[in-house]
């Protein structure tokens, strides 16, 4: 299978109001996008009104039970737009729950369509894709701590490489979010077995899984790291017939409603 176009949309200012009204490109047969919204820490108390319009009762309420502000509104904003989106490729009317698979990732009505999130810190990152599965995750460029106990779980493969990186805590996360970019393509999120598939941990930002997960094949894949942010790095894995790859970044800026 032919690798897929990347190609980079302009990237926009817009008010957080705008982020959820945005024009969302054509998304053709075959196709993928990823949108990324970087969020301003003065325009927090501004978002959960804009959101309030695209999201539900349920999706409230859990977002008020989260510990901590930043988690509660990075999820709320998460699911307007990926519920805006829904909307926009019509297929969903209205305020409808999402269907969960049983690993917990949200399913559009029908199966024209695929969709993920991902969220850190400012950063809010939605994939969509037609005629292919998807997933997305960004994660923070600080490796944790205990980063030599986790990569103990992975892939000898992996384990090796990172121990052979002139990086390793970056080694680390590069191999992080491509795994759950993958896990969350299939659809398993952490439930996947660690060691059960590979990633590449260098540098190289595409086409860096060394072996597909159980049920797969690898010509079926097509993975690109996202542009970094100087806080965040992440990955998006396509899983199918995908020819294109579309990654466009949002950053709210200070004029919100």
């Amino acid at each position: 299978m032919a690798a897929p176009v990347l190609q980079m949309i302009p990237p926009a200012v817009l008010s957080a109001q705008a982020a959820l009204e945005i024009a969302f490109p054509v998304l053709p047969p075959h196709a993928a996008l990823c949108i990324g919204v970087t969020l301003a820490p003065a325009l927090f108390a501004a978002i959960p009104n804009c959101c309030y319009e695209y999201t539900s009762v349920a999706e409230q309420e859990r977002a008020g039970r989260f510990l901590y502000t930043g988690d509660a509104l990075r999820h709320l904003y998460g699911r307007a737009l990926l519920r805006q989106a829904a909307l926009a490729y019509g297929v969903m009317r209205g305020i409808q729950e999402f269907d969960l698979n049983p690993w917990g990732k949200p399913v559009f009505p029908g199966a024209s369509l695929q969709g993920n999130i991902s969220h850190s810190g400012m950063q809010v990152w939605l994939a969509l894709a037609r005629d292919c599965e998807i997933g997305i995750d960004i994660e923070s460029s600080q490796a944790p701590a205990d980063f030599a106990d986790i990569a103990g779980l992975l892939h000898p493969q992996e384990r090796q490489s990172i121990l052979d990186a002139s990086d390793p805590p970056q080694a680390m996360m590069r191999c992080w979010i491509r795994k759950e970019a993958v896990a969350k393509a299939v659809g398993h999120g952490l439930s996947l077995p660690l060691d059960s598939y590979a990633v590449d941990c260098g540098i190289g930002t595409i086409d860096w899984l060394r072996h597909a997960p159980p049920g797969t094949e690898l010509p079926n894949w097509h993975c690109v790291d996202l542009p970094p942010t100087p806080d965040h790095v992440g990955a998006v894995s396509a899983h199918g017939d995908c020819s294109q790859i579309h990654i466009w970044q949002l950053k709210i800026g200070t004029g919100s409603t």
